[in-house]
Parts: structure tokens; sequence; C-alpha cells
């Protein structure tokens, strides 16, 4: 139940006028409810979504009887670490037995271990990547902030499973959903940038990022059938799709927590118009980055154990999210390769004092995002890819796929007489690499990337321009609900969804 469907509308519709006509102190027992409800019918199916809703509440039970003992008893690090270790085991589990389970075949190649995902089905529970993150960090900054308030029972079911952020984040801390608590009023203001964000998402999940996943998708698919040219522009279709998908439904997710009165964190402050690595993961998917920043990092020794030390943790952290992501080889690869790239940028400033910020130079500045954006685009081949071996195909395949590299390679192995036998039959060049269809649209998703990045640099410019212009957002909601209806396509699945 994606936030630009209609089964969405309809529930938010419903519970968003109930959730105002109630007194304000049951306004939580219902959106407890009513997040629970979400939790269900969100799942893949009615029957499965029973049975993890079950899960997740005993999960939930466990997690804050840990926290309650952290607060309350004499040994508040073990009851940390019990925490830590059951979020672990039950994220590990679910999202990485069978992913455990190949890499054992794939080192010993005994049969038992091919057979066991015919044996054994082992389903996702939804949203098990966010609200497990959630309840480790709200144990951890239990143990290090010992003399904070509190929380009831009910008050950490509220935080854990309120559904705005349930299945795309933004990775709430404790912190960042009880501030709101106590100011939960219908507002003016809240509602005009709720209806600003939810627009900003709309357009960019359905406009920009569901086309050019059709375009770029069979590239993914068979990398090895295209020609190099279609494998550059699919790795920044790619790049393109991530951002608009993402920080689309992040926008979207922000503005229904607005509508009920949360101020959400934002997770996305145009992080392509970068100067750096560094300032990238400090721009995207900036819950997570900050999460692995102070519960990854942090605890292993940050930049606080020596230069070579704070190079490895770098590498240990950034390939943790990776991991994150998903259970494969390809994002194993996708986390080592930034985490390298992090390291060596570290090194510089370490080394040779290089400036990794925003240079006075516009020119220098100019050509570093691009640099930023080439180096994300193609770190988005191993995010993307649907194997291992169809990763390594579009790479290698990005300097040797000329168009007739399949043709030569026949005639240099002295098989030419192949292709011309084929050609009698199919017309003239029958070993020609296939090119990409549609590639304009791939020009116009970037310069809607392009828009939106500029929008998220200059939001509070442009908010406080359109302070008073309340026909503004009505005339923008309108444009969007036309332009929706005449220009968007199939509806794809969030990318993100899937973590």
């Amino acid at each position: 139940m994606l936030y630009n469907s209609i089964l969405f509308f309809v529930f938010f519709s419903i519970v968003y006028s109930i959730y105002w006509l109630l007194p304000e102190k049951r306004r939580s027992d219902f959106l407890h409810i009513s997040s629970g409800i979400f939790y269900i019918v969100a799942s893949s199916t009615i029957l499965s979504g029973i049975y993890f809703f079950f899960h997740f509440l005993i999960i939930v039970l466990f997690n804050y009887f840990a926290y309650f003992k952290i607060r309350t008893s004499a040994k508040p690090k073990a009851w940390m670490i019990f925490a830590v270790l059951l979020n672990a085991i039950n994220l590990g589990f679910f999202k990485y037995f069978y992913f455990i389970n190949r890499i054992l075949f794939d080192l010993t190649k005994y049969p038992f271990f091919d057979e066991v995902p015919r044996i054994l089905q082992i389903s996702l529970p939804l949203a098990v990547s966010f609200y497990s993150f959630q309840m480790i960090a709200a144990a951890v900054d239990a143990y290090r902030k010992p003399d904070g308030e509190l929380i009831s029972l009910k008050q950490y079911l509220g935080f854990v499973i309120f559904f705005p952020v349930l299945i795309v984040g933004p990775i709430l801390r404790t912190k960042d959903y009880f501030v709101n608590i106590g100011h939960l009023s219908p507002n003016k203001d809240k509602i005009i940038r709720a209806s600003y964000l939810m627009i900003s998402g709309l357009i960019k999940k359905i406009l920009i990022a569901d086309p050019v996943a059709g375009v770029i998708a069979p590239v993914f698919g068979s990398p090895g059938q295209y020609d190099n040219l279609s494998l550059v522009l699919a790795a920044f279709g790619y790049a393109i799709q991530v951002y608009c998908d993402f920080s689309g439904l992040t926008d979207m997710a922000r503005a229904v927590g607005l509508y009920f009165g949360f101020e959400l964190p934002e997770n996305f402050n145009a992080p392509l118009f970068s100067p750096s690595g560094r300032e990238l993961w400090q721009r995207w998917h900036m819950s997570l980055s900050f999460w692995l920043r102070d519960y990854i990092y942090f605890p292993l020794g940050g930049s606080k154990k020596g230069e070579w030390r704070t190079y490895l943790n770098l590498i240990i952290t950034m390939t943790v999210g990776g991991v994150w992501h998903g259970a494969d080889y390809t994002f194993i690869a996708w986390g080592f390769y930034w985490g390298v790239i992090l390291a060596f940028e570290r090194f510089l400033v370490g080394k040779f004092g290089w400036n990794d910020e925003d240079s006075k130079s516009k020119i220098l500045n100019f050509l570093r995002i691009q640099f930023v954006f080439c180096l994300f685009s193609f770190s988005a081949i191993l995010f993307r890819a649907n194997s291992a071996t169809k990763m390594l195909q579009h790479v290698v395949g990005i300097a040797t796929n000329t168009q007739n590299y399949l043709s030569t390679s026949l005639q240099s192995l002295g098989f030419g007489w192949i292709e011309n036998s084929i050609s009698l039959v199919t017309g003239p060049s029958p070993f020609i690499l296939e090119s990409m269809k549609n590639i304009e649209k791939i020009g116009y998703s970037y310069l809607g990337f392009i828009v939106f990045h500029w929008i998220q640099s200059r939001k509070d410019l442009l908010l406080q321009w359109g302070r008073g212009k309340d026909w503004l957002v009505v005339a923008c909601g309108v444009v969007t609900v036309f332009a929706i209806a005449l220009l968007s396509e199939d509806s794809g699945a969030c990318i993100y969804c899937q973590f």
C-alpha cells in the first residue's frame, strides 16, 4: 500500500478525518490502531500480514522489556547488548538466512545447501529493516543517556509502529518522534507544507522515477545484449530513478506525518549537488547515514584509533550499510566501493590538505559535483544489478560492448562464416548489440532531477516566497493531478520497500 496508490488515499482519508474529530487524548490510541491495520493491509497478503503483525508485537514487547531494564536495572549494558542482539538476530534470520546459505553452498558446494530454499520457505516481514534499526537506536540511546524520561509501553509501541514512516523511513530516533507529542494540533502552515511535499513526492515518483524504470529495466535484465552507451545511460538512469523514487516516497511520508501534526526529519538535501562523497552521504538517506555513523562507525572507534583504523572503520561501516540494503554479493560490493572512496577522500584530506567542501571556484565546484554524480551512477550498477554475474557483465560491458563487439569477436576467432550464414536469413549484421529504447526519457528525467535538486537547495526561500499565497498550493495540486492523469505510466514498486 504505497502512498501513491488509490488504496492508501482511501485509507488516509478515513484515518485523517476520524483522527481530528476525536478528543485529543484519544488520538494517539486511534493512530496506534490505524498503524496496526496499515501494517496488516500493506503486507503481501492479509494472512501473512496478521501473522507478521503478531510477530512484530512480540518483538516490540521484548524490546520494550529490554529498554525498561536498561533504564531501571543495575546492569544496563547487558540489557542493551540483549536488545541489539535480539534485533540483529530477528533481522538476520528473515533477511539473510538464504544469503548465508548461498555463501555456504558457494564455499563448500555441498548439495544440502542447494536444497534448503526448497525445503524451508521464509518470507520477509514488512518493514523489518526499518523497525529493527529504530529499536536498536532506542536501546543504545537509553543506555548512553540514562537520565532521560522513561517511555511507557504504549508510547514505545506508537514510536515503532507509526505508519507514515513504517515502510520507507526516515529511520526515527525517540527524540524525533516524542518531540512532537504535546504539539499535535491542526496547523495551517503544516498542512500547506505537507501539501507541497505530497505534490513533489507524487511528481518524483510517478512522473520521473516510474518512466525511467521502464526504460532501464531491460538493460539491467540482460546487460550482455546491450551496447556500452546503453549500459552507461542505464547507470545514469538508475541514479536518477533511485533518487526520485526514494526521496519522492520520503516526501510523501513526511507529508502524511505533517498532516497528523508530526514534524519528521528530512532525509534528503540535494545530495547529488555534493562536491565529495563524504558530503553526499551526509545529504542522502540522512537518517540511515547518521544511524551508521552513531551506532557502527563511532563504536568501532571512529577516527580516534589512528589513521589506518579510521580507513578500515569507514570501509566496515559502508559495507554494513550495503548489507542492510540487501542480501546479495552486489550490495556488499556497493558498500565496499563507497567505503573505499570515503577512505581515499579521508586520506587526501589528511595527507595533502585537500578541501572536500564547496570550492570558491564555481567551475571547479561544478566539475567536482559532476564527478561525484558519475561515481554515484557507477555505484548504481552494483546496487541495481540482478545478480553478481550480471553486475560483472554490466561493468565489463561498459568497456567492451561496442555495437559490433560480437561480430568482431567471431571474426577474430575465425568463425566469421557463422555470421555470414545467419545473415542470409536474418539480413545484414545479425550480431549487432541492442541499443536502449526511448533514450529521450532519460533526458527528460534528468531535467526533473536537476529541478528538484534545485528546489531542495532553495526550499526555505521558496516557502518564504509562497507564504500567504494559499491559491498557489491549490494550483500546484490541480496541475499535478492533471499531469499524472495525462502522463503517468504503470506505477513501479517502491525500491526501498524491498529492504
